[in-house]
C-alpha cells in the first residue's frame, strides 16, 4: 500500500526531523542522569583502574612494574589494589599522566576518555549518529569505565578507527590503529578472524608491524624478564576476580559447572560463525559481530568491557533483523541486565548479556541471503 504523498513529505520535513533529535536529546540527557545517580551511588569503586594505571605510569622503566608488593602498596595510598596486566609500553604511554598531580591526571584522562566515546560515535559507520550518541549515555558498561577509569573505552575508539580507514581502503594505517587494542588482546581474538576472512591482507601487515613495534619498546622500556614478571603476576587470585560476573561464556557456565571443555567448544562456535558471516556480510556488520563475539570468547572481561556490545545492539536497529532481537538489544540498553550481572540474580544477567551475542550470531547466520554482494565487497 502506497504511502499518500502528504504523509510521506510530512514525515521528511524538517519539523519532524527537528523534534526527533529533540527527543533523542532528552533520551540522552536522561541517560546521562540515571548514569550519574548510579554512579554516585557506587562512588566506592570510583578510580579503581586509573589509579593502577597512574602507578604504572610511574613504574614504568623501573623494573617494578610486575612487582605485586611494590604496586600494591602504592596503589593503597588512593583505593583499592589492581595488578597492571597490559603490556609494559602502555605504562610508558601513562607517564605523561604519571607526571601529574593526582587529581589533575584523573580529570585530563577522564576528558581522554570521554574523547575516545564521542570519536567512536563519529567514526563508526552509523546510519543514525544521534541515536548511537542516546545509547552510549545510557550505557551502563561506559558510566563504569568512565567511573572507574577503564581503557575499554580506548579500545573501542581504536576498533572503530580501524574500520573507518578500513571502509576507505587504507588497509596499512587501519591494522596499526587495530594494533592499539592489544592493551586488551584477548577481546581483539576475532578483529584478525574478520580481516583474514576479507582478504584484507595489507591491515594484517599494519597489525603485526603495530604488534612488532609495541613489544619491541615494552622490552625497551622494562627489560628482558618482563614476560616472566608478567606470568607470576597472573597467578595472582586479584588478576582474576569474580568470574561468575563475567560478561561473556566463561561467567555463563560458572552456573552451569564452569566446564573449560564447554567453554571451549561455544568458543570454537563462535569464531567459526564469525568467521562464516565475515565472508558474508558487509565489513561494518562483521567488525560489529567480532567485538561482540571477542567478548565472549576472551575468557576474562568486566562488566563495563560489555560497551563493546555496544555495535552489536545497534546493528540490529540497521539490518533487517527480527522484532524480537531489537526487544532484546533494546533491553541491553537499559541498566537492568548489568545490575543482575553483578547481583545474586546473575545468571538470568547472563542469559540477557551473552544470550544476545549467540542469537544475534544464529538470526545473522539465517540473514546472510539479505546481503547484497556490493556491500559484502566493502
Amino acid at each position: 500500500m502506497a504511502v499518500p504523498e502528504n504523509v510521506a513529505n510530512l514525515v521528511r520535513s524538517p519539523w519532524i526531523e527537528r523534534h526527533r533529535k529533540l527527543a533523542y536529546s532528552c533520551v540522552a540527557l536522561t541517560g546521562l542522569a540515571t548514569m550519574m545517580l548510579l554512579t554516585v551511588a557506587n562512588r566506592d569503586n570510583w578510580s579503581v583502574d586509573f589509579n593502577q594505571f597512574y602507578v604504572a605510569g610511574s613504574l614504568a622503566g623501573t623494573g617494578h612494574l610486575y612487582d605485586w608488593n611494590t604496586v600494591r602498596a602504592l596503589e593503597l595510598q588512593r583505593t583499592n589494589a589492581t595488578p597492571f596486566i597490559r603490556l609494559p609500553v602502555f605504562a610508558v604511554a601513562m607517564k605523561a599522566f604519571s607526571a601529574l598531580p593526582y587529581s589533575l591526571a584523573r580529570v585530563l584522562f577522564l576528558c581522554l576518555e570521554i574523547a575516545a566515546l564521542l570519536g567512536f560515535i563519529a567514526l563508526w559507520p552509523f546510519s543514525k549518529r544521534t541515536f548511537a550518541f542516546a545509547a552510549v549515555c545510557w550505557s551502563v558498561p561506559v558510566a563504569m569505565c568512565l567511573a572507574f577509569g577503564q581503557d575499554s573505552v580506548l579500545f573501542l575508539f581504536f576498533a572503530a578507527l580501524g574500520l573507518w580507514l578500513l571502509l576507505r581502503g587504507e588497509d596499512f594505517w587501519a591494522g596499526l590503529a587495530l594494533s592499539m587494542c592489544a592493551a586488551k588482546p584477548h577481546l581483539a581474538l576475532l578483529i584478525p578472524v574478520v580481516l583474514v576472512a576479507k582478504s584484507r591482507y595489507r591491515s594484517l601487515l599494519g597489525g603485526v608491524t603495530g604488534g612488532v613495534v609495541l613489544v619491541v619498546a615494552s622490552f625497551a622500556s622494562e627489560g628482558p624478564l618482563w614476560p616472566n614478571n608478567y606470568w607470576a603476576l597472573t597467578s595472582l587470585p586479584d588478576f582474576d576476580p569474580g568470574p561468575d560476573r563475567m560478561p561473556n561464556l566463561r561467567g555463563l557456565l560458572t552456573f552451569l559447572g564452569g566446564s573449560l571443555s564447554l567453554e571451549a567448544a561455544l568458543a570454537t562456535g563462535v569464531i567459526a560463525t564469525v568467521w562464516f558471516l565475515s565472508r558474508r556480510v558487509p565489513m561494518k556488520s562483521a567488525m560489529a559481530l567480532a567485538l561482540a563475539g571477542g567478548l565472549q570468547v576472551g575468557h576474562h572481561a568486566f562488566a563495563y568491557d560489555a560497551l563493546l556490545l555496544l555495535p552489536a545492539l545497534l546493528l540490529t536497529f540497521e539490518e533487517p533483523f527480527p522484532e524480537w532481537l531489537r526487544l532484546w538489544a533494546f533491553v541491553l540498553l537499559t541498566p537492568i541486565p548489568y545490575v543482575l550481572l553483578l547481583t545474586n540474580i546473575g545468571f538470568l544477567g547472563h542469559l540477557i548479556v551473552t544470550g544476545y551475542t549467540l542469537a544475534l550470531l544464529l538470526a545473522a547466520v539465517r540473514l546472510t541471503n539479505e546481503y547484497k554482494s556490493l556491500d559484502v565487497a566493502v
